[in-house]
């Protein structure tokens, strides 16, 4: 199975991204321990409150159960009340990777 990459783009308001991006290290030691959980880089815009999350998962699947875990603890909702506009969630089935 070659899995799917998944790229998720928050374009934050700018008195909350400080705070979101602290919270980050804390936050992606729980998304490691998810069935189905691969990698993740995030990384942060230049001169501009967006960060962008690069995922790989097993599968398309496995990432929605784990944003359905987070939804049900609530952190989407804290999530929404911080961000501009709507998140931009792509998946992009993996042709080929190499080291």
């Amino acid at each position: 199975m070659n899995g799917v990459k998944v790229t998720l783009t928050l374009k934050m308001k700018p008195e909350a991204i400080d705070g979101f991006c602290a919270a980050l290290p804390e936050m992606i030691k729980d998304t490691a321990q998810r069935p189905g959980f691969r990698d993740i880089c995030i990384v942060r815009q230049a001169n501009e409150p967006t960060v962008m999350f690069y995922e790989t998962w097993d599968s398309e699947q496995a990432y929605h159960d784990y944003i359905a875990w987070r939804t049900e603890r609530g952190e989407m909702d804290g999530m929404a009340s911080a961000v501009t506009a709507p998140p931009e969630l792509a998946f992009w089935p993996i042709l080929v990777a190499a080291a």
